[in-house]
């Protein structure tokens, strides 16, 4: 599955970008790069300017072979604190000056991967939460009608009290701020037929790690990998507890196929099948 590295590169940079609560208008004010060039790159353009494409992710700092990783996600805090070592003389480097469009950011790349919104609060709660914990102050009211927004496309609910207050509804965080989300809710939906096959040897039911399942995947992309290769890239320990949860249920899915036969081989390997490699390309991921 060919996919060019400068719509992965762009989707990146963007996630980036709106981890770090940077508008294009921001972005290009600290960068020097053309807002409008940031556009492109962000877009994956055909006639991109490669220079200025550089020029971003060395602002950013962060390794090109990370960025251009179709497995990302650094998370807004990894984030900072890269950008701050990139530019050591630029202490007030993360701090935001264009407050259009804030109080909505704020809630869906601090307030939601933060899970604040897991407990019903008020726009005042929230507010309040947000100054003391983000030090970023927003009115209440600027808070609510951006609550009332979100739960408009159906990422909040409000309660049905007095005061209104508003929590996360049950269904998991958005693409907008997971580049997972899509590909977790495809594997999640792919499980369900086998559920009563997922059980241990002692008969218990396995929960699959869905998360660490769609890394796995887009690992694969590149190629055929190790066992141990996946289990790095997931971030967990190479054990059979975690490998009934990830790789057999992979497996069992017919989304991945090993490529060797001696299968306790510490060589052993595995690649995407023609069914994995149709799924991450419904995705367009």
């Amino acid at each position: 599955m060919a996919i060019d590295n400068n719509v992965i590169i762009g989707k990146n940079l963007r996630i980036v970008r709106e981890k770090l609560l940077f508008s294009r208008k921001e972005m290009a004010k600290k960068s020097g790069i053309n807002e409008r060039s940031i556009e492109r790159i962000e877009n994956g353009e055909k006639y991109l300017n490669e220079e200025e494409q550089d020029k971003y992710i060395q602002f950013i700092g962060v390794k090109t072979e990370l960025i251009s990783s179709l497995s990302f996600n650094l998370t807004w805090k990894e984030l900072i604190a890269i950008l701050k070592k990139t530019h050591p003389k630029t202490p007030l480097i993360c701090e935001i000056t264009d407050k259009k469009g804030i109080p909505k950011r704020i809630i869906l790349q601090r307030v939601l991967p933060e899970k604040l919104l897991d407990k019903p609060l008020t726009a005042s709660e929230l507010s309040k939460l947000i100054t003391s914990k983000f030090k970023i102050n927003i009115e209440p009211n600027k808070v609510q009608n951006s609550l009332n927004s979100l739960v408009n496309t159906g990422l909040l609910v409000r309660t049905q009290t007095s005061p209104i207050k508003y929590k996360r509804s049950d269904k998991k965080f958005p693409k907008e701020i997971d580049p997972l989300f899509d590909l977790v809710i495809k594997l999640e939906q792919i499980c369900e037929p086998i559920k009563s096959d997922l059980v241990n040897s002692e008969n218990k039911i396995i929960k699959p790690s869905l998360r660490k399942m769609a890394i796995m995947l887009l690992t694969l992309v590149d190629g055929e990998k190790t066992r141990k290769e996946l289990f790095n890239k997931a971030k967990m320990k190479n054990d059979t507890n975690n490998a009934v949860r990830t790789v057999n249920v992979l497996e069992n899915t017919e989304l991945i196929t090993k490529t060797k036969l001696a299968v306790t081989s510490s060589r052993q390997s595995y690649k995407l099948t023609d069914k994995g490699f149709k799924v991450l390309r419904e995705l367009e991921v």
